[in-house]
């Protein structure tokens, strides 16, 4: 297998990290802090000035995942077992809601990375030459590269497991309002109490703006952040029926990148990450509840399935991690380079003022990639169970686990640009009077600046298979 710029290629590829089940019970969903308000407490009705509740959290996320490299075989294309993905994040999350009218409240998040590592290592479940990589010969070395078997792109070993960057410190916050315009405890009937539920809303709806306090992540450090501001719109609904309260809610998110997210010209597709939908539906369940003006208690079982899209765009690989953290092998040259990772640098993917370098294969080694790679959109389909326990008055203790899976889906997916006009061969110009159909990655005037042939073009991508996420948490709600 030859590429024509393999040899001064390195891969960066995965996606980022699905959404897992969010950490909140079926009532915080629809349950809106009031102030200067008043609220039943069984029959009786009660003043509530003043509503504020104060959430710390810890959250574990682990990801599995399988990247398989498309390989063209004598007009066909076949996906290759490549590497086993791994991504373990630890993080610290503290929630706030304050109250600032009827049903109207402010809220916020503050995420603390206490850590976020991803590992990889050869992938070798399979015996089978038709879908296993020869991981005896590598395209670091110029000899292997014409191997009757496919060559391996990452410079490890079999049995040798790479950790990439730890990334730590101060994640992306986010801040919202909720608003709920109906609330079922304002239609209280004595003979009647569980649809009082004391302060739960019915239809509540919400937005959350995600800000990029987080310093980005990039090759080069161990930041945290996206680099993405993100726009959350919400809408759910829930409903008691004695000791049972069923829901749905439904979410939309744009986000739109920062600066780091450069947009390199007319002929680029994709620049900011892609916009992503998702519908939870669940049920909870309260098999114990002490409603009293001085002293309430609950236990509540919470249960829901989720499904999540995640349209096209682009966003940093989590295989960017691996950069920076040992040594290579530049290029082909054979010389050793310090802190460029375990492929070597890739430069056809280093933005517009290198791109025609790049087309003619000039560019020396030393442009280095920003790890931002387009992806294909894909679907995730979920579940989770939340318990959820308030012993007194005042303190609640929550924890839950989700299991989510991932569609597969290409993590190289850049198009090649667009078709500007027909290629003159004798001028060696484009003539911009008749389209042809056809882009040339040769020509300045139609190439996506972000598009990598060994990387991007059919018979290269990488994909993304077999994702499988899990997400706990365990938590203490405050609540005055």
């Amino acid at each position: 297998m030859y590429h024509g710029n393999v040899k001064r290629l390195a891969f960066l590829a995965a996606m980022v990290g699905t959404l897992a089940s969010s950490g909140a019970m079926a009532a915080e969903l629809t349950d809106v802090l009031d102030a200067a308000d008043e609220v039943y407490l069984g029959s009786e009705k009660v003043s509530d000035p003043f509503d504020i509740s104060l959430t710390p959290k810890f959250v574990q996320r682990h990801e599995w995942a399988k990247l398989k490299r498309e390989y063209y075989d004598n007009g066909s294309v076949r996906l290759l077992n490549e590497l086993e993905y791994k991504r373990v994040v630890n993080r610290f999350d503290i929630d706030l809601e304050i109250g600032m009218f009827h049903d109207l409240s402010f809220r916020m998040h503050m995420p603390i990375i206490i850590s976020d590592q991803a590992s990889y290592k050869f992938d070798t479940s399979s015996d089978d030459p038709e879908f296993q990589i020869d991981s005896s010969k590598s395209w670091f070395s110029p000899a292997n590269i014409s191997a009757d078997r496919p060559y391996r792109f990452f410079d490890l070993k079999d049995g040798e497991t790479l950790k990439g960057r730890e990334r730590t410190g101060f994640g992306d916050m986010s801040f919202g309002i909720a608003w709920s315009p109906y609330n079922t405890e304002r239609h209280f009937i004595p003979e009647r109490p569980w649809e009082n539920n004391t302060g739960r809303s019915t239809v509540t709806l919400s937005f959350d703006y995600v800000a990029p306090t987080g310093k980005t992540r990039a090759i080069d450090n161990d930041g945290a952040g996206s680099g993405v501001h993100e726009f959350i719109f919400a809408v759910a609904a829930s409903h008691r029926f004695a000791f049972v309260d069923p829901y749905i809610r439904l979410q939309y998110g744009l986000p739109v990148g920062t600066d780091d997210f450069q947009d390199y010209g007319s002929n680029q597709k994709r620049v900011d990450p892609g916009m992503w939908g998702r519908v939870d539906l669940g049920i909870e369940f309260i098999p114990y509840e002490s409603i009293d003006t001085k002293f309430q208690r609950n236990v509540k079982i919470d249960l829901r399935g989720y499904f999540k899209y995640v349209g096209e765009g682009r966003a940093y690989s989590e295989l960017a991690d691996a950069f920076g953290t040992g040594t290579c092998y530049k290029g082909v040259t054979g010389q050793l380079g310090e802190g460029c990772g375990w492929v070597a640098e890739k430069w056809s993917n280093a933005g517009a003022s290198h791109i025609a370098d790049m087309a003619n294969g000039t560019k020396g080694l030393e442009v280095m990639e920003d790890g931002l790679f387009d992806y294909e959109g894909f679907a995730t389909v979920g579940g989770a169970i939340n318990l959820s326990i308030q012993p007194i008055q005042y303190v609640q203790i929550n924890a839950g686990v989700a299991v989510d899976y991932s569609q597969n889906h290409f993590i190289t997916f850049t198009k090649i640009g667009k078709d500007r006009g027909t290629f003159n061969t004798t001028t060696g110009k484009l003539d911009s009077d008749q389209k042809d159909g056809l882009v040339m990655d040769n020509v300045l005037e139609e190439r996506n600046p972000t598009y990598s042939k060994a990387l991007d073009a059919t018979g290269s991508r990488i994909k993304r298979t077999e994702s499988l996420n899990l997400e706990w948490f365990v938590g203490l709600k405050l609540m005055y």
